[in-house]
């Protein structure tokens, strides 16, 4: 390949073969010619050679080389920062073209309990769109992990997360749930004043029964007391066995409270969360067609199902 400079007659440049930057790349990467050779599938001596002829080729020494180490040189380090994210781009497009032909796979990261009671019961909807999607959950709770397949997440929390853009998706709305059988009894929970002889069921602190206490100041509360986990999926199977009662989102809990495994001694009594989930995607990089698709398609669910909250 050829490149001519303007107002340059005689001036020019030819792009050295991509196997020399290729094996250039993997010793500066790996530190070592044996390793690159075994990567790379070559003898040592083919690398080295390959590495020598790239030197020639720039007119500059890329390496400094002893008997027991390898180190790039200031030329190498800038060589190797300038070529290493057009390779990475290479990479993307040869791997994105070869997929082609494939079924499209959608890799998501979201949180347990939001995949669990909320996305599944809807996802069949969704599917039977793309009927030869393959949809691949990455499930993750009070982290973004955001590997390199992952297009968006779905994570709870307020909105901000640094190096991602993030759109609000749902809220939530807590309210006290418990076993049928805490209404039942010489000491049935009748009254929210009730709650004080009862166990309170935390999701990893206390935070959640402080906030409900602070919008019902009347009901006498010591919120601090009570048994602790740090699954909402738990949470609400020791509040249906009967445990205590727990603060639990409405939209999460919607089948056991539709199957009566749980009820809401205080429908009126429900509190809107501070937090919230959010689709979160990386800052200047577009959604794949599918993933464009399939974001649209959680809005909707989400207005829907905030438009329509779970009765209490």
């Amino acid at each position: 390949m050829l490149i001519k400079r303007p107002n340059e007659t005689q001036v020019v440049t030819r792009l050295p073969h991509l196997s020399l930057l290729l094996a250039f790349k993997t010793v500066a990467e790996h530190g070592s010619f044996t390793r690159a050779a075994d990567l790379l599938h070559l003898s040592q001596s083919a690398v080295s050679q390959q590495v020598v002829r790239l030197e020639e080729a720039l007119g500059v020494q890329l390496f400094v080389r002893s008997t027991r180490s390898v180190s790039l040189t200031s030329a190498g380090h800038d060589l190797l920062n300038d070529i290493r994210g057009a390779f990475d781009e290479l990479v993307v497009a040869f791997d994105r073209c070869a997929r082609k032909g494939e079924a499209p796979t959608l890799h998501v990261e979201a949180e347990p309990v939001l995949s669990a009671f909320w996305l599944t019961p809807r996802l069949k909807q969704f599917t039977q769109r793309f009927p030869g999607l393959q949809i691949k959950l990455l499930l993750t709770t009070q982290r973004v992990e955001f590997p390199r397949e992952v297009e968006f997440a779905i994570k709870w929390g307020d909105g901000h997360w640094p190096g991602f853009d993030a759109e609000f998706l749902l809220g939530l709305n807590y309210a006290p749930v418990c076993s049928p059988s805490l209404l039942k009894g010489p000491k049935a929970l009748l009254l929210p004043a009730d709650l004080q002889h009862y166990q309170l069921l935390h999701d990893r602190n206390a935070d959640d029964w402080d906030r409900w206490h602070q919008q019902f100041p009347e009901v006498p509360l010591n919120f601090q007391r009570g048994h602790v986990v740090t699954d909402s999926n738990v949470l609400a199977q020791l509040a249906a066995a009967g445990h205590g009662v727990a603060l639990c989102a409405l939209e999460l809990v919607e089948s056991q409270l539709r199957h009566g495994e749980l009820v809401t001694p205080f429908p009126q009594m429900t509190m809107r969360h501070w937090l919230a989930y959010h689709v979160l995607t990386r800052r200047h990089q577009m959604l794949s067609e599918v993933a464009t698709q399939f974001v649209a398609w959680l809005k909707a669910e989400a207005a829907a199902a905030d438009q329509n909250p779970p009765r209490a």
